[in-house]
């Protein structure tokens, strides 16, 4: 078994993502929104019981958005740092690590996935990657880390 640094296509990269973010609604987001669900009381009308939720609401929805997001960075660089690849990565055959050939530190699994708390800075370190010539992300760059591919040798 060897490792192809320089070819693995982008679809990979998001289809482990995308499996990763799904893990991560199911079992992170299914658990917090059970506290933000609407409670009916047949004695309130509909608009005074989303009425009164929703004073709370801006509350509850930043603890909900920082704890997905803390879970976010948590889960990505955690399993990236321990196992070099989280499970939308295993599934696919790719593995993040430093490039000199190290192994990823809980540091430079931080710096590479501080992007996906946000949309918008994901898709510029992403623009990034597609616009120069080096098969990484931005941030990858920054933290010295990238993502190889596993080919069998025949």
């Amino acid at each position: 078994m060897g490792k192809v640094v320089s070819s693995v296509p982008l679809w990979k990269r998001i289809l482990a993502y995308f499996i990763d973010v799904i893990l991560l609604s199911f079992f992170i987001l299914s658990s917090l929104t059970e506290q933000l669900t609407l409670d009916f009381d047949s004695s309130e009308s509909v608009f005074q019981s989303f009425a009164s939720y929703s004073t709370s609401f801006s509350s509850d929805y930043l603890l909900l958005a920082f704890t997905f997001a803390f879970f976010v960075l948590l889960y990505f660089s955690v399993f990236e740092c321990w196992f070099g690849q989280t499970v939308g990565k295993i599934i696919l055959g790719l593995q993040v690590e430093g490039t000199k050939k190290k192994q990823v530190s809980f540091l430079q699994a931080i710096i590479r996935n501080i992007t996906k708390l946000s949309g918008g800075l994901l898709f510029l370190d992403t623009l990034y990657l597609l616009l120069k010539k080096g098969n990484q992300r931005y941030f990858e760059v920054l933290s010295d880390t990238h993502v190889v591919e596993e080919v069998k040798h025949a």
